[in-house]
């Protein structure tokens, strides 16, 4: 019985690592996202930054993928760089 329940404890930490894995990589998505349109706009962290109101570093940390903006937060991005984001939430989202 102990390697039982050893084992759902094993397999409830791989599951963890799982979701933080997804969830990494749509982090480094979204922030992949904002700084290409940064990029292209020929804008910098800094000015953008200023634009929404945000500190450049947070600007930094979310084009690495290390912050999760919130949806707020993206609205004055979005705003700061002339632009719109649109969210898809799911595989088969309408």
């Amino acid at each position: 019985m102990a390697g039982h329940s050893r084992w759902k404890t094993i397999k409830a930490a791989r599951l963890r690592e799982d979701v933080e894995y997804v969830q990494a990589g749509l982090d480094l998505r979204l922030g992949d996202m904002v700084r290409a349109r940064r990029i292209e706009l020929g804008l910098t962290q800094a000015e953008v930054a200023q634009h929404a109101r945000i500190s450049q570093p947070a600007l930094s940390r979310i084009e690495g993928g290390g912050g999760v903006p919130t949806l707020a937060m993206l609205d004055r991005l979005a705003r700061a760089m002339g632009t719109t984001f649109t969210i898809t939430v799911g595989q088969n989202a309408a």
